[in-house]
């Protein structure tokens, strides 16, 4: 079984697997069958050759997030960092560089300098250079009120999504694999 998802069918989140047939991967509903998601077995998803960068203070957290990145084969490269700042230093070198940059996952709360902070930071050195702004997914347990929105509206494209308050490393995995398939049905298409 891999995971959960939400089933039409069975109108709950249910646990699921993989089937091949008919030359193609289709994810089912344990429960009923229902065919959640299909992937033709000749198209591979295509992994970018960016870098998903994920600034995040705890390894716990931050190395789950690596992990179901790499999993999933979200970006070629990828980037663990502890603070804003690490993140900021990160991504001017890349620039500099002239690397693509897939995303950039960040955590609200972090030492030395906070999510929102080095995401207004990023969104100045983009403008500096004329860039595409990098999709920025803030993964955090902090809520998301009104002033946050805001925030985000003026850092677009940026994205939220809470942690959850359960701590269970199946828990947080999951979480992530919503994240990065939220993130992969919005930005790789």
């Amino acid at each position: 079984m891999i995971g959960a998802k939400y089933c039409l069918c069975c109108d709950e989140m249910v646990p699921c697997n993989y089937v091949e047939r008919y030359e193609r991967k289709e994810l089912t509903c344990a429960y009923c069958g229902f065919t959640l998601d299909v992937q033709k077995a000749w198209e591979s998803p295509r992994i970018s050759d960016g870098y998903a960068l994920v600034a995040e203070d705890s390894k716990y957290i931050r190395d789950i997030i690596l992990s179901v990145l790499k999993f999933c084969k979200f970006s070629k490269n990828l980037m663990p960092l502890y603070n804003g700042l690490e993140l900021i230093t990160a991504y001017s070198k890349l620039i500099s560089e002239r690397a693509a940059i897939d995303i950039a996952v960040i955590d609200l709360n972090m030492p030395i300098m906070d999510g929102l902070t080095a995401a207004r930071t990023i969104r100045s050195i983009e403008a500096q250079h004329r860039l595409s702004a990098v999709p920025i997914v803030f993964f955090s347990s902090v809520k998301a009120d009104d002033s946050l929105k805001a925030q985000m509206e003026m850092l677009s494209p940026a994205s939220y999504m809470n942690k959850g308050s359960d701590c269970h490393p199946d828990r947080i995995a999951e979480r992530v694999r919503q994240l990065v398939s939220y993130l992969t049905e919005k930005y790789k298409k």
